[in-house]
């Protein structure tokens, strides 16, 4: 992996944990595209485009097999995946292009077949640039609570971010990597303030977990982190639900509401 990162470049507008899980979303599928080896280069330049003189271009490019016009048309559609079932939710892509979205930016996406793929992330430089020695600032405030929270996610990748996030805040975090390993920790008796679960996980999806997770503990609050837009049919359970890919702060707010609804 080569880094092209000149010096004097501003500060970019970006939350810094959704940064570093679309790069290393970027990242690892560029590794997965080179099962032969190949180069990774990340690099980050001021876009010199008319119109976007205020942003910069962060692009994380490999020299792998590529993909074809059909298929690059369909890299960030949701749960598109070129992956094998079990290695990847196609949630990949889509999540950085909607963080990059939310960012007021953009994901691009160019690649040929056995030359390789370039991702470029469009992002607003920052309006003012830190001051020298200032601790880095999260997007709010300090919670309201700090919590024993339990994060409940099978993708590493989403499952580190959230608990950087959390850990960030103050949280006291715990992580289980399936519905399974989360009901072995709650009938350990271990303190659990709040869980958070993804939904699509393999042998156990976030609702089925939910539903047998308040059976044993019926004041859990438990919130539903999802890139579906719609659940599955006959669901009779409603949890609170925070769409993917979001912010710490919007991570915040979810939980500061459902820790006060149970004081």
């Amino acid at each position: 992996m080569k880094l092209d990162i000149p010096e004097g470049l501003p500060p970019a507008q970006v939350d810094p944990n959704q940064i570093e899980l679309a790069v290393l979303n970027l990242a690892i599928n560029s590794r997965d595209a080179m099962p032969a080896g190949g180069q990774i280069l990340i690099s980050l330049r001021r876009d010199d485009t008319a119109g976007h003189e205020n942003c910069l271009l962060l692009s994380v490019a490999d020299n792998g097999t590529g993909m074809n016009e059909e298929t690059l048309a369909k890299a960030i559609e949701p749960f598109f995946s070129t992956k094998p079932v079990g290695k990847g939710t196609g949630l990949g892509l889509s999540m950085v292009h909607g963080l990059a979205v939310q960012l007021g930016g953009r994901l691009n996406l160019t690649s040929k077949i056995g030359e390789g793929t370039t991702a470029t992330l469009r992002l607003p430089i920052a309006s003012q640039a830190p001051a020298v020695g200032d601790a880095p600032s999260t997007a709010s405030e300090m919670p309201a609570r700090v919590a024993t929270i339990l994060v409940v996610d099978d993708d590493p990748l989403i499952a580190s971010s959230t608990v950087n996030m959390l850990e960030d805040l103050g949280h006291i975090v715990l992580e289980a990597n399936s519905g399974k390993r989360a009901l072995e920790i709650l009938e350990k008796g271990q303190a659990v303030d709040l869980m958070i679960t993804d939904q699509a996980m393999p042998g156990m999806t976030g609702m089925e977990l939910a539903e047998v997770a308040l059976q044993r503990r019926p004041n859990l609050p438990i919130l539903l982190a999802t890139g579906y837009a719609e659940l599955p049919a006959g669901q009779s359970l409603k949890l609170p639900r925070l769409s993917k890919p979001y912010l710490q702060s919007q991570l915040q707010s979810h939980i500061d509401r459902l820790l006060a609804d149970v004081r």
